[in-house]
């Protein structure tokens, strides 16, 4: 994860002039040129942004900050395209680096997208700028935190919970994952009439049909 000093770096023009001059070059190369500022910081940058390539290609157009374990648990830029909720207003609960809230953008007047941890939630929301992405608001917070409040009303609510416990362990069960997207039911029934949930391509269909 990329710390908020980190995030600082990343954010000057000194760094991200030095990223884009280092783009194509080895990244090992690169973090161990002493003449590139930060070195090993662009390097890590320089690495994900050529994979990003074929994942996240908007990103790696906008030169977006690619915190590395956010990167690998992004769904793909081909797999957001796959959504077709569409409406006025909708809430993300599991923003990540927001590749399904770019998408749902394109649907949706409004967007508003989740994350619990600040410096990502920062990182976001960043992105979202470079991206041109003006119809998204990154909120800091947990789905459970932000839907307790009142009067809160959306035309969908989307999850895409994280489905690797603490100690990293796939999930299989629904209700293992995070958020609890069944824990959750009052307060989304709440929101929305509508819930759009992503999940494992090995989850059940039929015991997706039982819990809901």
């Amino acid at each position: 994860m990329i710390t908020p000093e980190e995030y600082a770096l990343l954010r000057t023009d000194e760094v991200r002039e030095a990223i884009a001059r280092a783009r194509g070059r080895d990244p090992l190369e690169v973090a161990t040129d002493r003449r590139v500022p930060h070195a090993r910081l662009v390097a890590t940058q320089v690495k994900y942004l050529a994979r990003a390539e074929r994942k996240l290609p908007s990103y790696a157009a906008a030169q977006c900050i690619l915190p590395p374990r956010a990167f690998e648990q992004a769904s793909s830029e081909a797999c957001a395209a796959h959504k077709r909720i569409a409406g006025d207003s909708v809430l993300d609960l599991t923003c990540g680096l927001g590749a399904d809230a770019l998408f749902l953008s394109r649907r949706f007047r409004r967007v508003v997208t989740l994350e619990r941890d600040a410096t990502l939630a920062r990182i976001a929301a960043e992105n979202f700028a470079r991206l041109g992405a003006g119809n998204i608001e990154v909120v800091c917070s947990s789905a459970e935190e932000y839907l307790a409040q009142e009067g809160l009303r959306f035309d969908w609510i989307y999850a895409d919970p994280d489905r690797r416990s603490a100690e990293g362990r796939r999930q299989v069960r629904l209700e293992a994952c995070s958020p609890d997207i069944l824990a959750l039911g009052p307060l989304i029934g709440r929101a929305s009439e509508r819930l759009c949930v992503k999940n494992s391509p090995l989850f059940d269909t039929d015991e997706a049909l039982r819990l809901f």
